[in-house]
């Protein structure tokens, strides 16, 4: 769990996500396990293994992330 974020972990929450276009933060890990903000966007798409997300700081790309490797927060 990311502090000061709501972790999004069922199909429901990232479709709610989706739906009202909220920002959502990527989260990865790095190479000693700590996770660090990858970036900043609105969900595209989803499936069950990856999530597409529009990067808010270049909206004409989006980019898949993997739902095994990368979480997904919004804040609360």
């Amino acid at each position: 769990m990311i502090y000061g974020t709501k972790l999004l972990d069922t199909d429901s929450e990232l479709f709610t996500a989706a739906l009202t276009k909220t920002p959502v933060y990527v989260w990865s890990l790095d190479q000693l396990g700590v996770y660090y903000q990858e970036t900043t966007g609105i969900i595209v798409k989803y499936t069950p293994d990856y999530v597409q997300v529009y990067n808010e700081n270049n909206t004409t790309k989006a980019t898949w992330y993997s739902r095994e490797t990368s979480e997904f927060s919004i804040a609360f």
